[in-house]
């Protein structure tokens, strides 16, 4: 295993655009790897100070409405196929902060952080694969 980039940092503060989400069909979302370093902090523990409450409903929700905060503020970027009565929703950070925070009866907020999520993860895993490649592993 070369070292030779043990010190480098990996941009991952403009983010990408990940399309094929599943359940949100014809959507894509530009979003930052679910590495990057703020939303690691915002969601550190997350999980753990909740404890005993997510056995609860109420706990879930509020964990879920943790969540999506922060996946609004450090993750998602940018959207598009998002309509809203059937027109196009131009992007907009309190619009996806309320969506991301949503406890709807239709799911709506639920579909969207998985989705946020998944884009998130998938700019993680490109940028490890990005790192074996320049580690030549």
């Amino acid at each position: 295993m070369d070292i030779a980039n043990l010190n480098k940092k990996a941009d991952l503060s403009e983010g990408e655009w990940i399309d094929d989400i599943p359940d949100m069909e014809g959507v894509r979302f530009k979003v930052r790897s679910t590495n990057y370093k703020p939303f690691r902090v915002a969601t550190a523990g997350l999980a753990r100070r909740s404890g005993k409450k997510l056995r609860t409903d109420e706990g879930v929700v509020n964990y879920s409405i943790t969540a999506g905060k922060a996946l609004a503020e450090h993750i998602l970027l940018d959207w598009d196929g998002v309509t809203e009565g059937g027109k196009p929703l131009k992007f907009d950070g309190k619009k996806a902060l309320a969506i991301l925070t949503a406890d709807d009866d239709f799911g709506i907020g639920e579909t969207f952080r998985r989705g946020v999520e998944y884009a998130g993860d998938q700019v993680a895993d490109r940028v490890a694969k990005k790192a074996e490649e320049a580690a030549g592993n």
